[in-house]
């Protein structure tokens, strides 16, 4: 299938550059937000865990850190990007390509892409990049990247918003604008995960409106606005003039919103600073909403284990469905224009569902193409169990309006190869799932099936999760295993699709891993000089200067924290 956007960057980039070298709930309104720190948490998961930066890594294919610098055009409903990817190859394999991502938006005709740069060091030569049929951005390394070794890539590109109202689904308008919203989700090139010993994983002939799975990752958004345009993303770190700094530690994406009309309010819970951007008139809906993510909060934290990061951030969108990204809950817009005020209504159902996605989803991982069931069945069960905690009386709706209702069927491992749409998983694989998860949970009993759900969070955090560890982790909180129960919701002559490399890889698979290089961070002290930390870091100075985008290079601020790329 030839989409749009793949003749269009064939036309628009043949070459490109490579240049080489070896609580309690208080809503109170505020006219800016004072950010707190961002980033991953010092106990991240669970007790007794121990979730550095360096154990996260060691389980990754590619260490890979992101940085945006958007410049948004609110009038004109788009965004002028310069994205650059710092890319670490932790071995064992020495790679060939690397390959990144298109997602549904970026195969459009509203997507301008004007150049591809990859620094390695100081010699230029040209290289090949190719824009495959089904969304697949690859560049061929004329020098291939060995272990501990990294690639800086540069992608500068337009991207234009499409008109949505308070009726459109996700993904449709994921990149969308109304009269008071704009909001950019899966909005990026991004690198698919690498499977050491395989190779990059690639879904062959999947639907674009399908979402796929990444690593975790660094990210530093910097979006700069005109006139007075409130900007809400994962991890706030500073509003500083026009300009708006946001920084994620170990997420696996990053969006944002912005409105010259969004009004702020602020809660603390579980030592988590919860900011809420919603629209003027939708106050009393905002302060529902703030103490539905409260709760939910304390509920996951309990059920599953903690939210890693210090804020989460809510933002009013404008259209029917809600979307979480790292550190961030985008929330329905029809949600807020219909609230009635009630638990069952539509505004507050989707409050828990999403927001469990930033457990599973965001921090536990899972293939969204081939194993969908995993996030689906915990975000819509995470729903019933918040109902069950807060509204017992609703117990029996749930069951029968929001499951029942929609005549759920199926094997719950249907891949979305063998779905029509989207909501064909929304209303058989959600609600499918939501069964099974209740059926363990009474065969198990309640302590049991919380020891089942935290240990399987542990396990999974910052990785990709899949159905085989999902069942492993079952029986070690079984007495007996529940072969039927789960025959009544699992075919076992489906089969996962094979998922093809995109290009063989030089695998050098009897070579123990080296040890996994981490991002490296300096925060600038007393006497510090860009030829210092060179020397220091055994890094050339260019290298330095182009990884924290350094203009002035006889200044640096003392407590400035730089990012010390890998030669």
């Amino acid at each position: 299938m030839i989409r749009t956007c793949s003749r269009i960057l064939y036309c628009l980039l043949v070459t490109y550059m490579l240049v080489s070298c070896t609580s309690n709930i208080s809503a109170t309104p505020q006219p800016l937000p004072t950010f707190v720190s961002p980033g991953i948490r010092d106990n991240p998961v669970l007790d007794g865990t121990e979730n550095t930066a360096s154990s996260i890594s060691e389980h990754l294919g590619a260490i890979t850190n992101y940085h945006f610098d958007v410049s948004l055009d609110y009038a004109g409903h788009r965004v002028q990007v310069s994205q650059l990817v710092e890319v670490v190859n932790p071995g064992p394999d020495v790679w060939t390509e690397l390959v990144f991502y298109l997602p549904a938006d970026l195969q459009t005709d509203r997507f301008v892409l004007s150049t591809v740069r990859m620094k390695d060091g100081v010699e230029a030569a040209v290289t090949q990049m190719q824009v495959t049929s089904d969304g697949f951005l690859t560049f061929q390394l004329s020098k291939y990247l060995n272990p501990n070794e990294s690639r800086m890539v540069t992608i500068i590109y337009g991207l234009e918003a499409t008109k949505v109202d308070l009726t459109t689904l996700s993904p449709a308008g994921d990149v969308g604008y109304s009269e008071n919203v704009l909001q950019f989700v899966n909005w990026y090139p991004q690198l698919v995960p690498y499977r050491p010993g395989f190779g990059w994983i690639r879904w062959p002939d999947v639907d674009p409106d399908w979402h796929i799975v990444s690593e975790v990752s660094d990210y530093q958004l910097v979006v700069r606005v005109f006139d007075e345009i409130s900007v809400a993303s994962g991890g706030p770190v500073e509003n500083r003039g026009n300009d708006w700094h946001f920084q994620m530690q170990n997420a696996r994406s990053i969006a944002f919103s912005a409105s010259p009309d969004y009004k702020l309010k602020t809660s603390t819970e579980a030592g988590v600073t919860i900011y809420l951007f919603h629209l003027p008139d939708d106050s009393f809906a905002a302060d529902a909403v703030l103490n539905a993510t409260a709760r939910s909060l304390v509920l996951f934290n309990d059920r599953y284990g903690h939210y890693p990061y210090r804020s989460l951030v809510i933002a009013q969108n404008h259209y029917r469905s809600s979307i979480a990204s790292g550190g961030l809950l985008l929330h329905s817009g029809q949600g807020f224009e219909t609230y009635s005020g009630q638990p069952d209504s539509l505004l507050m159902v989707l409050v828990p569902l999403t927001l469990s996605q930033l457990w599973w989803g965001e921090v536990v991982g899972y293939d969204h193409i081939t194993e969908p069931w995993i996030g689906a069945s915990f975000a819509m069960y995470s729903e019933y169990m918040y109902v069950a905690e807060y509204f017992s009386d609703k117990k029996e709706w749930f069951w029968t309006d929001r499951i029942d209702y929609w005549q759920p069927d199926g094997p719950l491992n249907t891949t979305v190869y063998n779905m029509d749409n989207r909501q064909q998983m929304l209303r058989n694989t959600y609600r499918r799932g939501a069964r099974f998860l209740h059926e363990l949970h009474n065969e198990m009993g309640d302590p049991n099936f919380r020891r089942f759900t935290r240990d399987l969070f542990r396990r999974g955090a910052f990785q990709i999760l899949d159905g085989t560890e999902f069942f492993n982790t079952l029986r070690k909180h079984t007495i007996e295993y529940p072969e039927e129960i789960i025959a009544r919701y699992f075919d076992k002559n489906i089969e996962i699709p094979i998922v093809k490399p995109a290009l063989t890889p030089v695998f050098n698979l009897g070579q123990s891993p080296t040890a996994t290089p981490v991002q490296r961070i300096h925060e600038v002290q007393v006497g510090d000089t860009l030829t210092s930390l060179a020397i220091q870091y055994e890094v050339p100075m260019q290298m330095i200067i182009d990884r924290n985008r350094i203009v002035d290079l006889t200044i640096l601020q003392i407590g400035t924290k730089l990012v010390i790329p890998y030669p």
